[in-house]
C-alpha cells in the first residue's frame, strides 16, 4: 500500500524539477548568432559565447536598449536572464548586420 505522504513528496520533487531555470548558449561570430533564434521560458538565461577574434571584442546589444554586454574577447561569455515574456531582437554592435532573436514564453 502506498502512503499519501510519499506520493505528495514525489509530486513536490517533480514540480520543483520542472521549475528550475535553464541556461541556453548562443555562439557569436562576425556574421551570425548560432542558433539565430532561441525560445526559452521566463526566468531562463541565455549565455552568449564569442567564438571569433575581434579587436576590442564583440558587444551583444538588444535592439530595444534593455541590455548590452561588455565587449567579449574570443572564447569569452556573458549571460543575461530573461525575466519577462516577449521577443528580444539582438545584434552585434561591431557588426550591425549580425542579428538574432530570443523568444521568451
Amino acid at each position: 500500500m502506498r502512503h499519501p505522504a510519499s506520493m505528495s513528496f514525489v509530486l513536490l520533487l517533480v514540480s520543483a524539477a520542472t521549475a528550475i531555470a535553464k541556461d541556453v548558449t548562443v555562439k557569436v561570430g562576425h556574421d551570425a548568432f548560432t542558433p539565430g533564434t532561441v525560445t526559452i521560458g521566463t526566468g531562463d538565461t541565455v549565455t552568449f559565447s564569442n567564438t571569433q577574434e575581434m579587436p576590442g571584442g564583440h558587444t551583444i546589444v538588444s535592439d530595444d536598449g534593455s541590455f548590452s554586454s561588455p565587449p567579449l574577447g574570443k572564447n569569452a561569455s556573458w549571460s543575461h536572464p530573461f525575466e519577462r515574456p516577449g521577443t528580444y531582437k539582438v545584434h552585434v554592435k561591431e557588426h550591425p548586420g549580425t542579428v538574432g532573436e530570443v523568444i521568451v514564453k
